[in-house]
C-alpha cells in the first residue's frame, strides 16, 4: 500500500514531491520491518500505534483549550498532552531554559545533546491565542513559558518564532541541528542545513490522528522519531532518505537535461529550414547562431514553465477547472497527442501544433480577456465566447520582442510533436528497463528545474559550414552533455573508431552542412 502523506506538508521542498509521493514508501520499509519484529520479540508497541492511541486524549484536550481562556491554564493543558505526543516519538520530556549568544534565553521541552555536549535539537513549544489555529512560526514566546525570574526583562517575548530561529537559535555560535516547534495541533521540523531556503515539514497533528490513516501514521513517526533524526550510533535516517531524494532529483533532472538539449537542437534547424526554404533567407553568420540559440532556450523554457504550472493547480494561476481551457488550449491536450502517428504528408508538415501553442504562449503574455485588443483574430475569437480568466504574464519569458526570429517561423507537426514527447517522457533505461515513462511534472520540484536550466545555460549552437563528424576522447563514453568536438569529413579517417561517435544503428553522428 502507497503511503498517504496527507496531513504532511512538504514546504519549499524539504525533500522533492516526487521522492515523498513515490520513493518514500520503500525507503522506510525496513523501519517499518523493525518495528513489527520488535513488538513481535519484545512486546514493544510500534511508535504509529502509540501516536494512533493519543487521538481520544487529543480531542478531549481540544475541548478544555476552547473552554480556558487563562494563559497559564492553557499552557498547562497543552503540555500534558505534548508530553505525551512527544513520548510517542521517542523523546524525554525535560523542561529547561537554554542561554541564547546575544537577548536572554529561552524555554524548551526538551533537548537533545551530542556525544560533545554540543546541541543536537531543541524542542520549542508554542501557545496560539484563545480560539485561533495560527502558525507555529509567527507566533511569540509567551512571559508564561518562562520561569518566574526570566520574566522580568526580557527582549524575545515580542519576536516571532520564526524571528527568534533564524537570529538566535540557528544563529548561535554552537547552534543546533534541528528544531522541532510545536503547538497544540501543529509540529514543525526544521533542519538548520535547509532552514535558509524555509524548508520545513508541517505535521497537522489533527488531521493526521482524525483520519487514522495507518500509513500516514506511520510516516509521521518515521519521519519525527528520535531514532530517525538523532540515533545514539550511525546516520540518522533523515540523512539517509535526503540521500536518497538527492539522487532520485538529479536522476530527474539528468533526463530533462538530455531532452531540452536535443529539442533545442530540433528546434533551432527546424528555424533554420523555415528561413532558408520558406522565406529565402541567409541564416549563416556567428551572431545569427547566438540569437537562434537565445531564443530556442527561451522557447522551451516557455514549455518547461508551462508543464509546471500546468501540473500544479493549487498554484492557481491557470483556469484547470475550465473544461474549455483543458480541452482546448492547455499544453496538456497537446500532450496527449505526442504518440499519436503522423501518417500522411499533410499531418506531418501542416501547423496545427505550431499554432496552438502560439496561443498558448499568447495567452499567457496578454492575459484572457486581453485588454486593449479592439479585434480578435479568429482563433483567438473562439475564446471569447467562454468564460476563463487568465492574469497576464508581462515578463521577459512569454514577451514576443524577446523571441523576433522565431516569431516568424512555424514548425512542423512532426517536429514540434518530437519535442513534446521528449519533454513529456523520460529517456529509455539500459537493458531490461528500457520502457520509457510519462514525466510528471506535478512530482518535480523547483531546485530540479532550476538544475536543468542553469545546465543549458552554457551552450551555445553554430552553424556548420561544411559537414561535420562528432569525435570524442579515445576510452571516454560520449556524453551529450558534456563538450563536443567535430572535424570534416577529410580529417575523420585520421580518428580510430573509439574516437568516433556513433548512432545506435551504427552510422556515424554526422551534421550536414548549414
Amino acid at each position: 500500500m502507497a503511503i498517504d502523506i496527507t496531513g504532511i506538508t512538504n514546504e519549499n521542498e524539504f525533500y522533492t514531491h516526487h521522492y515523498l509521493a513515490a520513493i518514500l514508501e520503500n525507503d522506510l520499509k525496513d523501519v517499518f520491518n523493525k518495528w513489527k519484529r520488535q513488538e513481535d520479540e519484545a512486546g514493544m508497541p510500534q511508535p504509529h500505534a502509540l501516536l494512533r492511541g493519543l487521538r481520544k486524549e487529543f480531542f478531549a484536550t481540544h475541548s478544555l483549550l476552547e473552554k480556558e481562556k487563562k494563559t497559564t491554564e492553557r499552557l498547562a493543558i497543552q503540555r500534558e498532552f505534548l508530553v505525551r505526543l512527544l513520548d510517542s516519538f521517542g523523546y524525554q520530556y525535560h523542561y529547561q531554559t537554554v542561554d541564547l549568544d546575544d537577548v536572554g534565553s529561552i524555554p524548551l521541552l526538551g533537548g537533545i545533546n551530542r556525544a560533545d555536549g554540543s546541541p543536537n535539537l531543541w524542542i520549542v513549544e508554542a501557545l496560539a491565542p484563545h480560539g485561533e489555529d495560527a502558525d507555529p512560526l509567527e507566533l511569540p514566546l509567551l512571559e508564561e513559558q518562562y520561569p518566574a525570574r526570566d520574566r522580568e526583562i526580557n527582549a524575545l517575548l515580542d519576536v516571532s518564532l520564526e524571528e527568534i530561529i533564524t537570529r538566535h537559535i540557528f544563529g548561535r555560535i554552537e547552534p543546533p541541528r534541528w528544531v522541532i516547534l510545536l503547538s497544540f495541533s501543529q509540529l514543525l521540523l526544521l533542519d538548520r542545513s535547509k532552514w535558509h531556503e524555509k524548508r520545513l515539514l508541517r505535521f497537522d497533528i489533527r488531521e493526521i490522528l482524525d483520519r487514522r490513516e495507518t500509513t500516514t501514521l506511520q510516516a509521521t513517526a518515521a519521519l519525527l522519531h528520535r531514532d530517525s533524526i538523532c540515533p545514539k550510533d550511525g546516520m540518522p535516517l533523515l540523512d539517509t532518505l535526503d540521500e536518497n531524494s538527492h539522487k532520485h532529483a538529479f536522476a530527474v533532472s539528468e533526463d530533462l537535461k538530455y531532452s531540452l538539449r536535443r529539442a533545442i537542437e530540433l528546434l533551432g534547424n527546424e528555424a533554420v529550414f523555415y528561413l532558408r526554404e520558406r522565406l529565402h533567407e541567409k541564416i549563416y553568420g556567428r551572431d545569427m547562431a547566438g540569437q537562434l540559440t537565445r531564443e530556442c532556450l527561451r522557447y522551451m523554457y516557455r514549455l518547461l514553465f508551462l508543464f509546471y504550472i500546468e501540473a500544479r493547480p493549487e498554484l492557481g494561476y491557470l483556469p484547470n477547472k475550465s473544461e474549455e481551457y483543458r480541452k482546448g488550449y492547455s499544453l496538456e491536450s497537446l500532450r496527449d497527442l505526442e504518440m499519436v502517428q503522423l501518417s500522411t504528408e499533410e499531418s506531418k508538415n501542416r501547423f496545427f501544433l505550431h499554432e496552438s501553442v502560439q496561443i498558448l504562449f499568447r495567452l499567457l503574455y496578454e492575459g484572457f480577456p486581453p485588454k486593449g485588443r479592439a479585434k480578435q483574430t479568429s482563433l483567438l475569437g473562439d475564446i471569447e465566447r467562454h468564460t476563463f480568466k487568465i492574469l497576464p504574464l508581462r515578463n521577459h519569458l512569454f514577451d514576443p520582442k524577446q523571441t523576433p526570429l522565431l516569431n516568424r517561423v512555424k514548425i512542423r507537426n512532426f517536429v514540434l510533436q518530437e519535442i513534446i514527447e521528449l519533454m513529456s517522457l523520460s529517456r529509455p533505461g539500459r537493458g531490461r528497463n528500457k520502457r520509457r515513462g510519462r514525466i510528471s511534472y506535478a512530482q518535480l520540484g523547483i531546485n530540479q528545474l532550476g538544475a536543468v536550466y542553469e545546465a543549458l545555460l552554457s551552450y551555445q549552437g553554430f552553424f556548420a559550414e561544411t559537414d561535420l563528424y562528432e569525435v570524442k576522447k579515445a576510452g571516454e563514453q560520449h556524453n551529450e552533455l558534456e563538450t563536443a568536438y567535430f572535424v570534416k569529413p577529410e580529417d575523420i579517417e585520421q580518428y580510430t573508431e573509439d574516437e568516433r561517435v556513433f548512432h545506435k544503428d551504427g552510422s556515424l553522428v554526422m551534421y550536414e552542412k548549414g
